[in-house]
């Protein structure tokens, strides 16, 4: 009996002129999930939809996703989370969109997802107040399913969307968790806004290792368009381009915060018109 698949998500293919800019769609990939024993399918299709809700799964072609392709072997070296997990947690699991596209190895999301649980496993015998509390890896089948880790209130980036506080002092530390990272001979090599959260008490937190590597290694994986230094070893200047990028984003953000405060206080006269009620 043919397993019944629910789809999990979905991502546009683009033909990219020589600028890099997309100029033709090419196709969705859709990732699709069975119901009966968690197993993972990929699909294409030509067409283009607003939403997963929009995608009939039983008219597309599912192609089986190889365990051994995205979850590596699990090893004893490593720290198993809690099972049950903790309320308030959240599970990192491997993006599956890139799945036999061109140029992508069998194993390199597997090997992606081994290399963080490494680097987060040294991160956690050194933990820090601006650097994710990292839980541990779920296991299913000897293999590392995901990693876990504490859960955040909300990223840098949206914080960015919300005028109505400054941002400025959460750069110190920022700053403070690079170093962290560097004083253990890792470079993180993805530093942007979507990769720092803020918990309740404001403080920024630094998450996402898939592209950490030891200081010197050539890199496996970039960090994000328009916020990494383009470079293909993972060298400190490649954090401090990004830490640069988030100062010039927060002073932007707080000279508008500020620019609406005086566009409030205009707007209150110096004293209340005269009515004659005595109060």
């Amino acid at each position: 009996m043919a397993a019944t698949l629910r789809v999990v998500s979905q991502n546009e293919s683009w033909e990219a002129n020589d600028e890099g800019i997309p100029t033709e769609f090419m196709h969705t990939k859709v990732i699709l999930e069975s119901l009966e024993d968690g197993d993972f399918f990929y699909a294409t299709i030509k067409a283009r939809y607003r939403s997963v809700a929009e995608i009939d799964a039983t008219q597309l072609e599912p192609h089986p996703i190889q365990a051994a392709h995205i979850y590596p072997p699990y090893s004893a070296s490593l720290t198993r989370a809690p099972d049950p997990l903790p309320a308030g947690c959240y599970v990192k699991r491997p993006s599956l969109l890139e799945y036999g596209d061109p140029g992508l190895g069998e194993t390199d999301l597997s090997d992606l997802l081994l290399n963080e649980a490494e680097i987060c496993e040294a991160l956690m015998q050194s933990p820090h107040p601006n650097i994710a509390h990292y839980l541990g890896c779920q296991v299913r089948d000897g293999r590392i399913r995901g990693l876990c880790f504490a859960s955040y209130d909300t990223t840098l980036s949206d914080q960015l969307d919300d005028y109505t506080r400054p941002l400025i002092k959460c750069l110190d530390g920022i700053k403070c968790g690079i170093q962290h990272i560097h004083s253990l001979g890792l470079i993180h090599n993805d530093i942007n806004p979507s990769n720092v959260m803020m918990n309740a008490d404001g403080v920024p937190v630094i998450i996402d290792f898939d592209s950490c590597k030891a200081e010197g290694l050539r890199l496996d994986k970039g960090g994000t368009l328009g916020w990494d230094h383009e470079g293909l070893t993972s060298l400190r200047e490649n954090d401090y381009y990004g830490l640069d990028k988030i100062a010039e984003a927060l002073e932007e953000h707080d000279r508008l915060v500020e620019a609406a405060r005086g566009m409030d206080e205009s707007k209150v006269p110096d004293s209340l018109p005269h009515t004659g009620v005595r109060v």
